[in-house]
C-alpha cells in the first residue's frame, strides 16, 4: 500500500517535516513512486494553503491597524477618512462577533456526547429533500422521519442521517440550508443524528462552534485584542521612553506616559472581560491561572509607572526616570504575556497543557474558520486604530495642559 500523507488533526508543524522531503523528493524525481502521493492528494496542499492564509488574514488586520495609527504624528488629529475607517471597522467587529449565529458540525455533535457534556448544540446543515423518508419502526414515535443532510465541516463535508420530527420535517420544507438544534442519536452510530427544532433558515453568516466555549467564544473578538493593544501600548511607551532619553525632550514624554495611561486602560478592560470569560467558564471571575497572574502582574507595573511619576515634582527627573523604567520593564512585560502563559500550566487556552497555542496561533484544523480569522483581523485593526486614534487625543490634551500650566 503506497503511504498516504494527510494534515490531520495533530496540526501543520507535524506534518512540515514528511510535507517537506515529499516536495524535494517530487522535484528531484517526479517519477518517483511516492512523489504520486504529493500529485493526487489534494487535501495536503490545501491544509498548508490555508494556514497560510489564516496568517496573512491575520495579521493584515494589525499590518493595517499600525499602518494607519501611524500614518500621521500623534499630535495631529486624525482627519475624517480616517475616523470613518477606524469606526467603519469597529462596528464591523462588534456586529460580525455579536449577531451571527454559531453553527458547528456533526463533529462537534459527536465530540460533546462523548465528553459528556450538553449534546444538543447549533448545527448548520444543507438539507437533502429527496432523502425523506418515513420510519414506521422508529423506536422514536416523534422523531419518525428520516432525512440526508450534509455539514458544513472544515475541509471536507460530512453526509449523515438525521431523524425529526414530521412537525419539524414539515417547517423544513423549502428550506436549503438551516441551523438546527441537533445531538448524535444516542442510541444508534456516529453517523445518525436527532434534530430538535430549527434556529433559523438559510443563514447568511454563521460562526464556528468552539467546543466547551460554544456562545461564549464570542467574547474572544474582543478580550484578545484588548490584550494585545495593552502590550502594543507599553511598546509605543518603551520607544518615545526611549526617544526621550536620546533627546530630552519633553514632547516624548508626553507621548511615553499618554501610551502607558492608555496601555494601564486596556489591561484593565482585558482583565474584565478575561474575568467575566473565566466565571462562565471555570467557574469563577479569578482562578490564579498563569494568564490572569500575568496580566495583574502587568496591571502591577503599570501602577508602579504612575506612582513613580507622582512621587517626583521635577519635570525632567519624572521623564528621565519614567522613561528608564518603561524601558527595563518591556522585558519582563513581553515575558509575562506572551511567554511565560505558553510554558506552564493553566486553564487558558493556549497553556502549557492545553496541547494547542490557543486560538490565535493554534494550527489545528477547527481553528481554521476563514470566517473566524476575518473577525480576529477585524478586531485587531480596529483596537489598534482605536488605540492611536485614543492616544493622539490624550497627546492633545496632555500638551495643552501642559502649556496652559506654563502660561498661567
Amino acid at each position: 500500500m503506497k503511504p498516504k500523507i494527510e494534515a490531520d488533526e495533530e496540526g501543520f508543524f507535524r506534518i512540515l517535516p514528511e510535507f517537506l522531503s515529499e516536495i524535494l523528493l517530487h522535484q528531484s524525481n517526479p517519477r518517483h513512486p511516492r512523489s504520486k502521493n504529493l500529485t493526487c492528494n489534494p487535501h495536503f496542499y490545501s491544509f498548508p494553503i490555508i494556514l497560510t492564509m489564516k496568517y496573512l488574514i491575520q495579521f493584515s488586520g494589525v499590518a493595517i491597524g499600525l499602518f494607519m495609527g501611524l500614518y500621521l504624528a500623534p499630535e495631529k488629529p486624525r482627519p475624517a477618512w480616517w475616523r470613518w475607517i477606524a469606526l467603519g471597522m469597529l462596528t464591523l467587529t462588534i456586529v460580525l462577533g455579536l449577531a451571527p449565529r454559531t453553527a458547528g458540525n456533526f463533529s462537534d455533535a459527536v465530540l460533546m456526547r462523548r465528553a459528556g457534556m450538553n449534546p444538543i448544540i447549533p448545527v448548520k446543515v444543507k438539507i437533502l429533500h429527496e432523502t425523506k423518508t418515513v420510519d414506521e419502526a422508529s423506536k422514536q414515535a416523534d422523531k419518525n422521519v428520516v432525512m440526508q443532510m450534509t455539514d458544513f465541516a472544515e475541509g471536507e463535508s460530512v453526509q449523515a442521517t438525521v431523524r425529526l420530527s414530521s412537525t419539524l420535517a414539515q417547517e423544513l420544507s423549502g428550506i436549503q440550508t438551516a441551523v438546527l438544534r441537533m445531538e448524535r442519536d444516542s442510541t444508534a452510530n456516529d453517523g445518525v443524528f436527532v434534530a430538535h427544532s430549527l434556529i433559523v433558515a438559510n443563514p447568511l453568516l454563521t460562526l464556528p462552534f468552539i467546543p466547551q466555549l460554544e456562545e461564549r467564544a464570542r467574547n474572544l473578538y474582543f478580550h484578545v485584542p484588548m490584550s494585545w493593544v495593552a502590550m502594543l501600548a507599553y511598546i509605543v511607551a518603551m520607544v518615545y521612553g526611549f526617544r526621550y532619553l536620546k533627546t530630552r525632550n519633553q514632547r516624548y514624554d508626553i507621548l511615553s506616559s499618554s501610551a502607558a495611561a492608555l496601555g494601564t486602560l486596556f489591561t484593565l478592560l482585558a482583565t474584565i472581560t478575561g474575568a467575566i470569560w473565566a466565571k462562565f467558564n471555570w467557574g469563577s471571575f479569578w482562578n490564579w491561572d498563569p494568564r490572569e497572574t500575568s496580566i495583574f502582574i502587568l496591571l502591577l507595573m503599570y501602577g508602579a509607572y504612575f506612582a513613580l511619576r507622582q512621587a517626583i515634582d521635577s519635570d525632567d527627573r519624572r521623564a528621565r526616570l519614567s522613561a528608564v523604567y518603561v524601558i527595563f520593564a518591556v522585558v519582563p512585560a513581553v515575558f509575562l504575556m506572551f511567554i511565560m502563559p505558553r510554558i506552564m500550566d493553566g486553564l487558558h487556552p493556549g497553556a502549557g497543557s492545553d496541547g494547542s497555542a490557543g486560538p490565535i496561533l493554534s494550527t489545528k484544523k477547527e481553528e481554521l474558520n476563514l470566517i473566524k480569522q476575518v473577525i480576529f483581523s477585524l478586531a485587531f485593526g480596529s483596537f489598534t486604530m482605536l488605540f492611536f486614534w485614543m492616544h493622539s487625543l490624550q497627546v492633545r490634551i496632555t500638551t495643552m495642559q501642559r502649556n496652559t500650566l506654563e502660561q498661567s
